[in-house]
């Protein structure tokens, strides 16, 4: 994530990398958001895309293949995040509730018991 730490209400550009163990086809969704921990909900508007329709990106992409794409998206203002919040980035195969997690990467701020992160918090949920 670029800057970092992230600016308040500034764009950050992410830099998604990875090799996946299933293939990713049309459908497959990327998700990125900031995720308020104590009500398990998004703080703003999450950036939720098709894997597929990404600039670049050729699909069906192999199980076994490095993944990469670079996204945008814009932080919460500081004024609305809450004490503790993760910044979540997700892929998922279909939709809730018949999804299918094929990876997920999430940054823990101000929270300082674990579980930091909820065990019930699906971050596809608020679909």
């Amino acid at each position: 994530m670029t800057p970092d730490p992230f600016a308040p209400g500034q764009e950050e550009t992410f830099d998604i990398k990875g090799t996946l163990k299933n293939d990713i086809i049309t459908g497959d969704l990327l998700g990125i958001a900031f995720i308020n921990l104590a009500e398990k909900h998004p703080v703003g508007g999450p950036l939720i895309v098709d894997i597929c329709s990404l600039p670049g990106v050729t699909c069906p992409i192999k199980a076994g293949t490095t993944f990469s794409t670079t996204q945008k998206y814009i932080a919460p203002g500081a004024e609305e995040l809450p004490k503790s919040y993760a910044i979540v980035i997700a892929i998922e195969h279909g939709n809730p509730p018949d999804s299918v997690a094929l990876a997920c990467s999430a940054a823990i701020f101000g929270a300082s018991e674990p579980p930091a992160v909820p065990a019930d918090l699906d971050f596809w949920g608020f679909l």
